[in-house]
């Protein structure tokens, strides 16, 4: 009768045909589940996908992944055949490899600048498998826990380098490694992503919104280095006094409220606006590049969340080892390769602690996906001054460090002046390979200034 399933013969079955399904409102032939036959390559498996939204990195930008739930049913991830698959996939953890002779340089006295030289290049693949285990862990969440996750550990490395800097009383290191990796990603790395866009187009666009959203929030916290500074400057306060730590102290607190404020904002209010918008324009792009965005965007979960988990730890804990290490060889490094503390802070650090995300910025821009590019750049550069700075400087208070927001007079204006920069940049939602250049230039003066620049605590 109507109101009754319709038989399916065997045949129809076999060939993986269609079974009739029959509701109140509708009648109509729905598609089964297709039979994938064991060790189907993900390719033809296409119609049992399912699409979910994570963010990855920062939070004003997301991107939507595709996973197939019934393939991850039949062949559930393994730890080891997981970590096999994720570490053959990025070149840069051939650095691994380094790890053990970093731990032992420190143990057998090689030296300070051995020492130096061999944490860095250790870091260099731990901040990429640390990126790495946070997103395969977010692969197992929700979208507002998964950005919250790639929130707390986007700047994972940086952090914990500077906090064995901050208990070594090395304020000045900090506070140049802080600003360095701001102007790092806002300077260098969209400057690289805008050439590499470039090349393939004449003019790239990008989401204005989140751009603008992510200049403005810098530029605010900017201003909570500005106002102490200029303060320091016309006598009303004294580099560590009691006025100057309550004031940087306040003003941290603030800045950590205005981060909760943008969390909220992308994650709840506003978070169908930058996922529409982005969508959208990726699959123009593709369309453009008659590329399928589907198969690009496929996103492999190779580990499970216990897996992910115990990697994000040991990731973590290998980091903060090598970063005691490091902060601890600083100085006699600095001196034996004839190099002050603050071109080591500016320069080398940031790069060191960027070197994974700096890569898959230019990477996307590379392949025209400059929404995710530009939201890996500045969404870092706003996190460690909404968050990481103002964080910082409490647990400074808390391990009686008087790390404040005087971070100097020219350290100041450079960075006010390098937002100002980016801000004219992005405002017009569009961008070329001449902006990339004229970006990399303005980089490379400061570095250079940095190179005969020697702080007051030096």
């Amino acid at each position: 009768s109507g109101d009754s399933m319709a038989p399916m013969d065997a045949s129809a079955a076999s060939r993986g045909g269609y079974v009739q399904q029959v509701d109140d409102d509708e009648r109509r032939p729905k598609p089964s589940a297709p039979v994938v036959p064991k060790g189907q390559p993900p390719e033809s498996r296409k119609s049992s996908y399912d699409k979910k939204t994570v963010r990855t990195g920062n939070l004003l930008i997301a991107r939507t992944v595709t996973t197939d739930p019934s393939y991850m049913q039949e062949h559930p991830p393994t730890v080891i055949s997981g970590s096999i698959t994720m570490l053959k996939g990025n070149k840069l953890y051939l650095l691994l490899a380094i790890v053990p002779f970093a731990f032992a340089s420190e143990y057998l006295e090689w030296g300070a600048s051995v020492i130096f030289v061999l944490s860095c290049l250790a870091i260099l693949p731990l901040a990429g498998l640390l990126g790495d285990a946070t997103e395969q862990v977010a692969l197992h969440t929700n979208e507002t826990l998964g950005g919250l996750l790639n929130a707390t550990f986007g700047n994972a490395t940086e952090l914990i380098v500077a906090i064995f800097a901050l208990q070594k009383g090395l304020l000045g290191v900090v506070q140049v490694s802080l600003l360095g990796s701001i102007l790092s990603n806002t300077l260098l790395v969209l400057g690289c992503s805008c050439i590499a866009g470039g090349l393939t187009a004449a003019q790239v666009k990008f989401n204005q919104v989140a751009a603008q959203a992510n200049t403005t929030l810098l530029q605010i916290a900017i201003l909570g280095l500005v106002v102490p500074t200029m303060m320091e400057s016309v006598g009303q306060l004294s580099v560590h006094g009691t006025v100057d730590l309550l004031l940087s102290r306040t003003i941290s607190c603030a800045l950590l409220v205005l981060y909760l404020f943008y969390v909220y904002f992308q994650l709840f209010t506003h978070r169908a606006l930058f996922d529409d918008q982005k969508a959208e324009r990726e699959r123009a792009a593709a369309a453009a590049r008659g590329e399928d965005d589907d198969d690009d965007q496929l996103e492999e979960v190779l580990l499970s969340l216990n897996g992910g988990i115990a990697w994000l730890a040991v990731a973590t804990v290998l980091i903060a080892v090598l970063s005691e290490a490091l902060t601890g060889a600083i100085d006699e490094a600095a001196t034996s390769f004839g190099l002050s503390e603050t071109f080591v802070g500016f320069v080398i650090i940031p790069i060191v602690g960027n070197a994974a995300e700096h890569s898959t910025a230019i990477t996307m821009a590379a392949k025209g996906k400059m929404d995710l590019s530009f939201g890996v750049a500045l969404g870092s550069s706003t996190q460690i001054a909404l968050f990481v700075i103002p964080l910082l400087v409490l647990l400074g208070w808390a391990i009686d460090q008087p790390l404040d927001l005087y971070f100097g007079v020219y350290e100041t204006v450079i960075v006010f002046l390098s937002t100002l920069i980016v801000s004219q940049v992005v405002a017009d939602g569009e961008t070329n390979w001449l902006e990339g250049i004229m970006l990399i230039f303005a980089y490379l003066i400061i570095c250079l200034s940095f190179f005969f620049y020697h702080s007051a605590q030096e």
